[in-house]
């Protein structure tokens, strides 16, 4: 009687730090996903240290009620390595270019409410946009672009050869590309799989699959000196869907698996 007692209190201790760890954050957040003292990571922890320069159309965007799908597609993955269930702070590295062609750097906070809707976005220092001023077209070097593709509209289940259609998707990105002046931009491909198989595995699938990708920009024009490639296996998930590999968890699962493709201002070195 004595054991199925500690029993029951070990199972009640473990489910409090679970649900602990399911709502991991750094800041005091309440409910509503506000807080009065945001706090920011240490920039040397983060999984992208480098950061990016991001889309300021996108950042603009921004805006109370978006989901994580939505922020991810505007601002793409954040670059610390935050947690995975119900994790309710974004933390991201920005770069931004002066109109004399500087660089400065900020750090970017997107606070969730408990129904993960983005509710709070903090800079670091507050008055990071302030230095954004209009940009004068010279000192402009170009628009940006962060697609997100679903990998089963690339790649067949397990795959790293693209299929007929996602060599189209990719040779109508190359010749978005071939529009902007891309002498002056760095390309990140990311390739991201489900968790289904090792980590190893997913790794090296992933990267392959970003490798595939830009072998199709290369052969279309694309200098392969300004393309980098990377496996990321089965991090930053986009999606949760416990249980064991079955055909619905596949299917659930399916968000996760996917190209990113981001192409930046490589005007300075980050």
């Amino acid at each position: 009687m004595k054991y199925a007692k500690y029993a029951i209190l070990a199972i009640t201790f473990a489910g409090v730090v679970l649900v602990s760890a399911c709502t991991r954050s750094i800041s005091h957040i309440d409910s509503q996903g506000k807080t009065d003292n945001p706090i920011f990571p240490d920039a040397s922890h983060a999984v992208r240290d480098e950061g990016s320069f991001v889309n300021v159309d996108n950042l603009q965007k921004m805006r109370p009620g978006l989901t994580k799908e939505q922020v991810y597609e505007l601002i793409g993955t954040p670059h610390f390595n935050e947690g995975v269930f119900r994790v309710r702070e974004w933390d991201y590295i920005f770069h931004f270019i002066r109109t004399d062609g500087s660089v400065y750097t900020c750090q970017y906070k997107v606070i969730f409410d408990l129904s993960m809707q983005a509710r709070s976005f903090v800079f670091s220092p507050a008055g990071c946009l302030g230095e954004l001023k209009p940009v004068d077209a010279k000192m402009n070097p170009g628009k940006s672009i962060n697609k997100i593709l679903n990998a089963a509209g690339l790649f067949d289940f397990g795959s790293v050869v693209l299929s007929y259609a996602g060599v189209v998707q990719i040779n109508s990105l190359a010749e978005e590309i071939k529009g902007m002046n891309f002498s002056s931009k760095k390309i990140i491909i990311s390739g991201y799989t489900d968790r289904i198989g090792s980590q190893i595995q997913n790794k090296q699938l992933s990267l392959a699959r970003a490798e595939s990708v830009k072998h199709i920009l290369v052969q279309r024009g694309i200098p392969p000196s300004i393309i980098t490639t990377r496996g990321m296996g089965d991090s930053l998930p986009r999606v949760l869907c416990p249980g064991k590999k079955s055909t619905a968890i596949i299917t659930c699962l399916a968000p996760n698996r996917r190209i990113s493709v981001e192409v930046i201002n490589s005007s300075a070195s980050i």
